[in-house]
């Protein structure tokens, strides 16, 4: 059934739902590698601002996964599913350190998008991006210059 329509340009984009056996498919989420309790949205993940997709607090410390491509820094992640065109907005405070943010392709674990706090891109005080295809999706916490300490993240689909 086709619920709506968004010009973007000179594109349409039509928003198709399908209802199988009365129920609705939601995406599929999870934490992985990180400390906290999670709060992954279901239904009753719905904002205003969208679909929170996982709302977390986490530490950065040593004995954390370090990533030898860059740095060896160590850093937190947090994975979920996305389809074609799902907007994903990642946010994070901390005052403990200057926090780095990457979205990483799991299939490939080609990083697709990266947001540093100290070279922020336009007004954005977030990591946003559009999703290209379907599929798994990583985003990591790192704490630049070696550094450690508390954070919240919050991941959102706000065109949900």
């Amino acid at each position: 059934m086709i619920s709506g329509l968004k010009r973007q340009g000179s594109l349409a984009l039509f928003r198709v739902s399908f209802v199988v056996m009365a129920a609705c498919f939601t995406f599929v989420l999870y934490a992985c590698g990180a400390k906290g309790d999670a709060k992954a949205a279901g239904n009753s993940g719905e904002e205003a601002g969208g679909k929170v997709l996982i709302e977390k607090t986490g530490t950065i410390e040593p004995g954390d996964s370090t990533d030898p491509n860059h740095g060896n820094l160590a850093y937190d992640a947090y994975t979920f599913a996305a389809r074609p065109l799902d907007r994903v907005r990642v946010e994070i405070m901390t005052e403990a350190f200057s926090p780095l943010l990457k979205l990483v392709e799991v299939s490939t674990g080609a990083v697709i998008a990266e947001w540093d706090a100290q070279y922020p891109t336009g007004d954005e005080k977030a990591l946003v991006y559009t999703i290209a295809g379907p599929g798994e999706y990583e985003v990591r916490v790192y704490a630049m210059r070696n550094g450690s300490g508390a954070y919240a993240i919050k991941i959102t689909m706000p065109n949900h």
